[in-house]
């Protein structure tokens, strides 16, 4: 079951994650705030149970607060890997400076394939629920960019689907 995102489908549940492990949400940019995804990745740095964030990034904002959520994830103990898209059209220059910032900052960074351009949107978090891992997935359209958001129209959706985060494993 999708259920289309209003403000009530996270305010109703204590956290992000706890909304997610209840049903798929369904996000459409700029519709809805960007800042749920940003929001979903403060709640992942933060949370004694995440283990391991792992995302794909293209396209950055001059001022990301998703790379800085990832840097404060490594802080708080947190294994992050980013597939970091150097060939994003107009914006190599500032993805090689992220690269190094992130790698100063112990995020594991695989640059994308030379002969391949690498533009999937996906996120995936590795949570111990219970003493089980459980994944938590968000695939989307569009960039990590919380400038871009408010322009361009994308969807994006983030689900608790354990078929889905194995599908998405196998790309990291």
């Amino acid at each position: 079951k999708i259920e289309q995102l209003s403000k009530a489908v996270f305010d109703k549940s204590p956290t992000l994650f706890k909304a997610v492990a209840k049903q798929d949400i369904l996000v459409q940019y700029p519709y809805h705030s960007f800042d749920y995804f940003v929001d979903f990745l403060r709640e992942a740095s933060i949370d004694p149970k995440v283990e391991i964030i792992k995302i794909t990034l293209y396209r950055l904002a001059r001022h990301s607060q998703v790379v800085n959520t990832l840097i404060n994830a490594v802080k708080n103990g947190k294994k992050v890997t980013a597939v970091l898209e150097l060939h994003a059209r107009f914006d190599e220059e500032a993805n090689i400076e992220w690269a190094q910032l992130m790698q100063d900052e112990n995020v594991k960074i695989i640059f994308g394939t030379p002969t391949m351009k690498v533009h999937s949107k996906i996120c995936l978090i590795k949570r111990v629920e219970n003493r089980k891992d459980k994944y938590y997935s968000y695939v989307a359209t569009g960039n990590f960019n919380e400038q871009t958001a408010e322009m361009y129209s994308d969807i994006g959706i983030f689900s608790s689907n354990q078929e889905i985060a194995k599908e998405l494993e196998r790309v990291f």
